[in-house]
């Protein structure tokens, strides 16, 4: 219960901070292949979403396997680890364990089938994802991990497909 505390307390502090120092810009842009949303906030920290498709018919493959650590807990073993957000919260941050993954391939990360970033884990199997938006409305979410044939999401077959869950609540305002 302490180390949860510990984490909610600085997860809370870092949101204070980002949203006490958040410039709101936002930019659309079209490409060829889908929208980009820019984001721009203080730390000039630029966010592309939507810049890959997420691929059609896509069932669990490959030997990867996807953890994500929550201020509630971790997706380990199938669960679904919920977590509390309050209504100005605009930005948290979940960690993510990312073993057997092949590390000579780039791993896109999807979140609710929309394109976060891409990752590598060659060196490492851990790190982090921003949510923020639609990423944060009360619900399940759905984390994708996808490596694609030459690395070529937009037309190269799936070589490895897993996924997690995690899930918003808000919290009640009494």
């Amino acid at each position: 219960m302490r180390q949860f505390t510990k984490g909610l307390m600085t997860i809370s502090l870092l949101v204070v901070v980002i949203v006490g120092c958040s410039n709101n810009e936002v930019k659309q842009h079209s490409t060829e292949n889908s929208k980009v949303l820019e984001t721009r906030n203080s730390g000039e920290v630029e966010i592309l979403r939507g810049k890959y498709p997420f691929p059609n018919g896509v069932t669990e493959t490959g030997s990867g396997d996807l953890v994500l650590t929550t201020p509630a807990g971790t997706s380990r073993n199938g669960k679904t680890p919920a977590f509390y957000i309050d209504q100005d919260d605009e930005l948290i941050q979940i960690g993510f364990d990312a073993d057997e993954f092949d590390g000579s391939r780039q791993t896109f990360i999807y979140v609710d089938k929309v394109y976060v970033k891409p990752d590598n884990f060659d060196n490492r199997k851990d790190s982090s994802i921003d949510l923020q938006g639609t990423m944060l409305t009360p619900g399940r979410h759905t984390v994708s991990f996808i490596q694609f044939e030459n690395d070529d999401p937009n037309g190269g077959a799936v070589t490895s497909y897993n996924e997690a869950h995690y899930e918003v609540r808000e919290k009640d305002r009494r």
